[in-house]
C-alpha cells in the first residue's frame, strides 16, 4: 500500500510541476529577435482540443516562409514615432505583418507598428504607427490593449477595452474601439517541429468596432468588425508565442488567417526579413508596393541564366507563372498586371528563381 501511495504521490506531484506560470520575465527585451516560420495549414477542428495536462502533437507544420520578429527600441523608428514613444512610456516596437488595410476607401497602408509596454503586472499595447498614403500616423492608445495579465496561471480570465482614433489629414478620421476576452483554457505539453515545450495556451477573443468619417462626403459610419481570435501556446523563457493561431468568425465559420511557430533556420524555405525580400542577390525590387493595378519587378542577372517568376497566394499556392526562360545578363523589368489576374485585395508573394539563388517579394495588393 505505501509502495502504491508513493507512487501516485509522485505521478500527482510531476502532473502539478508541469504547470508553469508566465510572467513578464518571459516577454521580450528591446533588441530581441526571433526567426519565426509561418504557414496556414492548420485544422480548426483542433482548436477545441485543450485541457489539463494537454499534449498538442503539431509537429506536421511545415513553413510557406519564414521572418524574424524583431522588438526594437522606440528611438529606432522615424519622426513622429520616436516622440510619442518613447522610453517612457514604450519599452518595444515591432512591425504588424499581419495588417494589410484599413477600412477607408483611397487609403493605402504602406507600413504598420505596434508599440508595447511592459511591466511586472501586465503586458499592453499603447499604440500603434501607420503609414498612410505615405504620411506617419501615430494612434496613441487612449485606453490600452492588455494583451496579457501577470502571473499568468491556468485557468485565469481577464478582460480589457481599449480604444484610439486620429483625424487623417484630408481624408477625415479614424478610430477603433475594442474588448478583449482573456482565458487560459490549457497547459501541458506542445510539440512542434522546433522542439517539445510546457506551455499554457491562451485564448483571446477580440470584439472591435471600426469608426470612419470622410470629409469630402460629409458621413461617418461605426461598423463592427468579425470576431477575432488568438490561440498562444506560451512557454517560459521564449519571449513570444511558441506557437500562435489568428483566426476570425467569417459568417458563423471560423476561418484561420495566419499560424506562425518559432524556430530555426530551414535550408530552401524563403526568408523574409522585416522589410520583404529574401536571399536578394540581383539587386531586385518591386515598385509600386503596395500595388493597385500594375507593379514592375526590376532585377539584374550577372550571368545567363534560367529565369522563373511566378506569383503565389499568402498560403503557397501558385497563381500564375510570369515567365519561364533563358536570359542573358543584364537588367529587366517584369510587368505584373494585377487587374487581369483579378486578385483579391491581400498579401502576395512574387518569386524570382534563377540558377544562381531565389528573391522573394511580398507585394499588397489595394485597390
Amino acid at each position: 500500500m505505501k509502495k502504491y501511495l508513493l507512487f501516485f504521490t509522485t505521478v500527482f506531484t510531476a502532473s502539478l510541476s508541469a504547470q508553469i506560470t508566465i510572467g513578464s520575465s518571459d516577454m521580450p527585451n528591446s533588441g530581441d529577435s526571433v526567426l519565426i516560420s509561418v504557414t496556414s495549414s492548420f485544422d480548426t477542428d483542433y482548436l477545441d482540443s485543450t485541457g489539463a495536462n494537454y499534449t498538442w502533437d503539431y509537429t506536421t507544420l511545415a513553413p510557406i516562409f519564414q521572418r524574424y520578429e524583431k522588438f526594437d527600441s522606440p528611438l529606432t523608428f522615424p519622426l513622429p514615432f520616436n516622440l510619442l514613444f518613447n522610453p517612457i512610456n514604450t519599452s518595444y516596437g515591432n512591425e504588424n505583418n499581419i495588417l494589410t488595410t484599413l477600412p477607408i476607401p483611397g487609403l493605402t497602408l504602406d507600413m504598420a507598428y505596434d508599440f508595447l509596454k511592459e511591466s511586472s503586472s501586465k503586458f499592453r499595447q499603447v499604440g500603434a504607427g501607420y503609414t498612410i498614403n505615405g504620411i506617419p500616423l501615430p494612434f496613441v492608445y487612449s485606453s490600452d490593449d492588455i494583451i496579457y495579465r501577470f502571473p499568468m496561471n491556468y485557468l485565469n480570465t481577464d478582460t480589457s477595452d481599449y480604444e484610439f482614433g486620429l483625424p487623417i489629414p484630408g481624408i477625415g478620421y479614424y478610430g477603433q474601439t475594442g474588448h478583449r476576452e482573456n482565458i487560459v483554457d490549457g497547459w501541458g505539453t506542445l510539440m512542434t517541429p522546433f522542439g517539445t515545450f510546457n506551455t499554457l495556451r491562451v485564448k483571446s477573443t477580440i470584439a472591435a468596432i471600426d469608426t470612419v468619417a470622410i470629409d469630402t462626403l460629409g458621413i461617418g459610419t461605426s461598423t463592427a468588425q468579425p470576431l477575432r481570435y488568438e490561440f498562444k501556446w506560451l512557454a517560459n523563457g521564449m519571449q513570444i508565442p511558441v506557437l500562435k493561431i489568428d483566426a476570425s468568425d467569417i459568417l458563423g465559420a471560423i476561418v484561420i488567417t495566419n499560424v506562425e511557430y518559432i524556430d530555426t533556420v530551414i535550408a530552401g524555405v524563403p526568408q523574409l526579413g522585416v522589410a520583404d525580400v529574401s536571399n536578394n542577390n540581383f539587386n531586385s525590387v518591386v515598385y509600386p508596393n503596395p500595388v493597385v493595378d500594375n507593379t514592375i519587378l526590376q532585377y539584374t542577372l550577372s550571368e545567363k541564366s534560367q529565369v522563373n517568376i511566378s506569383l503565389t497566394d499568402i498560403v503557397g499556392k501558385t497563381i500564375s507563372i510570369l515567365a519561364d526562360e533563358s536570359q542573358n545578363a543584364g537588367t529587366f523589368q517584369k510587368q505584373i498586371n494585377i487587374s487581369d489576374l483579378n486578385l483579391s485585395d491581400g498579401v502576395y508573394f512574387v518569386i524570382l528563381q534563377t540558377n544562381s539563388g531565389k528573391a522573394v517579394h511580398r507585394i499588397v495588393v489595394s485597390k
